[in-house]
């Protein structure tokens, strides 16, 4: 089956502004700002050691939490965990193609396992791609590309993320351009998004606002990180179902009855 990238790029904007999806990108925007503002504790006095005596007032002030080091250091840690566990329930969302509300099984259903596979295999899936990348670029991209749904097969279907990375292999052969394509239309908008965001907020914020524009920006890669996973999870639906038997390779069984 050919990739359609119309209708991925128009069904993954559906499922997100969709009620599961705002609910979804409520709870990832949430935790991403307690992410955020944790690291940013953390960051602060690096920042302010590193700055020369008697420009301390130029230095940008970040937006923090009023704890401990010690303290933030377990709230970002935390919330990257949550992060990891959200992000599996959103996959699981929109391959379903949930829009009314988010069935609660797919916060309970085998999550550590999920959760360990998709954060162990994230390690390794940038790992190959990187040593792809540094070898002759090329076979980084195709790394990436052909391994772009590993994190789907992992949350929907319960394999570990080896097995994972093999059927993404699969699955995408014979739609990796429309794949890449796919992807650099994302990320350029992404990187547009981004900078205007940043641009416009350096002429409305004040001077010294630096901090919360940082935050701001923050958000709205949250809005672009999930609607990603949105188009991703379409295009893996219209794959997995779209094999022909015929190559004698049978469609994929969704272990959560999706």
């Amino acid at each position: 089956m050919s990739l359609q990238l119309g209708r991925a790029l128009k069904r993954g904007a559906g499922l997100l502004v969709s009620r599961a999806g705002a609910v979804v990108l409520a709870a990832y925007a949430a935790t991403m700002l307690v992410y955020q503002l944790s690291f940013n504790t953390l960051l602060q006095p690096l920042l302010a050691g590193l700055t020369p005596p008697g420009v301390g007032s130029a230095t940008p002030g970040l937006v923090t939490l009023p704890v401990p080091g010690v303290v933030a250091g377990g709230l970002a840690a935390l919330a990257l965990l949550t992060a990891a566990v959200i992000s599996v329930v959103a996959i699981r969302t929109f391959v379903a193609g949930e829009r009314a509300h988010v069935p609660r099984r797919f916060l309970t259903e085998r999550m550590p396992f999920a959760v360990v596979n998709v954060v162990v295999g994230g390690i390794a899936f940038a790992l190959v791609v990187g040593l792809g990348t540094l070898l002759l670029v090329v076979p980084g991209i195709v790394a990436y590309v052909g391994l772009l749904f590993m994190v789907q097969f992992v949350a929907v279907e319960n394999v570990n993320f080896l097995t994972a990375m093999r059927r993404s292999w699969r699955l995408t052969k014979g739609n990796r351009i429309r794949l890449f394509l796919l992807v650099v239309v994302l990320l350029v908008a992404i990187v547009v998004a981004t900078f205007v965001v940043s641009f416009g907020l350096g002429f409305v914020l004040a001077s010294g606002s630096g901090g919360l524009a940082g935050v701001v920006v923050a958000m709205v890669n949250v809005v672009a990180t999930l609607y990603l996973l949105a188009v991703l999870s379409d295009a893996f639906v219209q794959l997995r179902d779209g094999i022909d038997p015929s190559r004698g390779t049978r469609p994929t069984t969704d272990a959560l009855g999706v």
